[in-house]
């Protein structure tokens, strides 16, 4: 039988017991409410790229499109050719394969340029070509210095089938006078325009061929030349 003084002792004991139960329990709790939340541990590059963004998330803004231009190319200023204009001989002479020693009727080739009415008229031959006395005969016109020809016109007085020779140069010579262009007159007018403008200060109208006259022989008859450029 277990007397009342141990009953008491005992009962102290546990009593003990369940205070120190009691102290234990409540030392946790306020342990668990007053610690500090643990880190979390951090995110590794792969997820956070794996990671979709959220409807907040900041994106890169785009790339503008280039804006097209437009060149603008200055028109360059086209070039104003000067208008070609009357240029006036110094004298006209009659001019033969030796130049002007020998040329048909020299007392009258100034009228060319003086008397258009009365012109230059050549000796006669037998022949179209000079009787096969010479190679041809001529008009030299002295322009009295260096200037740019771009058109030479005749005005004849005789049937068709004049030929000749249009040749400018520096010199009043055969050999100094190259042959610019070539014609064969097909009516009383004949014109000839040059591929390129040439400067020279003597014009030479060789001619290759006569036509015929009224006696059956062949005559060259020239009313006038005019002669066009710039000064």
């Amino acid at each position: 039988m277990i007397t009342a003084r141990r009953r008491a002792g005992l009962a102290a004991a546990l009593g003990v017991v369940a205070l120190a139960v009691l102290g234990y329990a409540a030392f946790e709790f306020s342990g668990q409410v007053t610690a500090p939340r643990a880190a979390s541990s951090p995110v590794s590059h792969q997820q956070a790229a794996a990671k979709p963004p959220g409807p907040n998330t900041t994106q890169p803004l785009a790339t503008p499109a280039p804006v097209a231009t437009t060149a603008v190319t200055a028109t360059p200023k086209a070039t104003v050719t000067p208008r070609a204009q009357t240029l006036v001989p110094v004298s006209a002479m009659a001019f033969g394969p030796q130049g002007t020693a020998d040329g048909d009727n020299p007392q009258i080739a100034a009228r060319v340029l003086t008397d258009p009415a009365m012109g230059w008229v050549s000796q006669w031959y037998a022949t179209p070509s000079f009787g096969d006395l010479k190679q041809g005969t001529g008009l030299l016109l002295d322009l009295g210095r260096t200037v740019t020809v771009t058109t030479v016109t005749l005005n004849l007085g005789s049937p068709p089938g004049t030929a000749l020779e249009l040749r400018l140069g520096a010199a009043p010579d055969l050999t100094a006078l190259p042959v610019v262009t070539t014609a064969t007159a097909t009516r009383d007018q004949l014109s000839l325009p040059l591929a390129s403008p040439a400067k020279a200060r003597y014009v030479l109208l060789w001619f290759t061929r006569l036509p015929p006259d009224d006696a059956g022989t062949y005559q060259l008859f020239v009313h006038q030349v005019a002669i066009q450029g710039h000064p």
